[in-house]
């Protein structure tokens, strides 16, 4: 991960919990930012240390063991991202609490987990791409509900549809081209991401101040 989006996600966390101490609706946002930071810091950390290290050792073996655990962690914690953005909007736009999205949530990594190590490779691939669609279909379902209900735009909903959008452009980028092999593409949005929500929440926390 860049210096870059490692700097921008911390400012990013930091001043949605301050916009979240006068505006609780901000919370979810401020949650979802933290967890991305969060995971993105320990997912680096089994890459580097365990994953890397034992995709090199064993010449495209199936992991086994705690590799296979650490292996099966990483991948929880990506996909547990698309499903927050997916409870998110569900959250803010569709104003209900997202249950059903997390117990999905929870279906598809035991899924995965069994599957291995069917799920690898390729077919991972392409099983992420498939629950970012459906990420992407709640996501939109709910923003296009939101915008018929003409309810004026606040920092949470704007909040919230720069992270849908970035999520959408994500099609184009890696996973167009392949989501193993094209991480600076994503982390080059994520960083578009970060520069467009840091103002937007810095104008809000500006707004507050008498």
């Amino acid at each position: 991960m860049i210096p870059a989006l490692w700097s921008l996600s911390v400012v990013a966390t930091v001043l949605a919990w301050v916009v979240a101490r006068h505006r609780p609706e901000h919370r979810p946002i401020a949650f979802l930012l933290g967890y991305g930071l969060a995971t993105d810091a320990v997912r680096e950390l089994i890459g580097a240390k365990v994953l890397r290290p034992a995709r090199a050792e064993l010449a495209g073996a199936p992991f086994t063991g705690w590799v296979r655990i650490a292996f099966h962690v990483e991948s929880a914690l990506f996909v547990g991202w698309m499903t927050g953005v997916a409870a998110l909007a569900v959250f803010i736009f569709g104003r209900r609490r997202p249950w059903g999205v997390l117990a999905i949530y929870v279906v598809a990594v035991g899924v995965l987990a069994a599957g291995y190590p069917t799920f690898r490779g390729e077919l991972l691939g392409k099983a992420y791409l498939a629950l970012q669609l459906a990420a992407l279909c709640v996501s939109i379902g709910c923003l296009l509900r939101w915008f018929a209900s003409r309810e004026p735009a606040k920092v949470h909903h704007v909040a919230t549809g720069l992270i849908i959008i970035t999520e959408l452009s994500m099609l184009a980028g890696p996973y167009r081209y392949g989501v193993f092999t094209t991480w600076d593409l994503a982390q080059s949005m994520l960083i578009a991401l970060y520069v467009t929500i840091v103002p937007v929440q810095g104008v809000a926390i500006w707004r507050r101040t008498p």
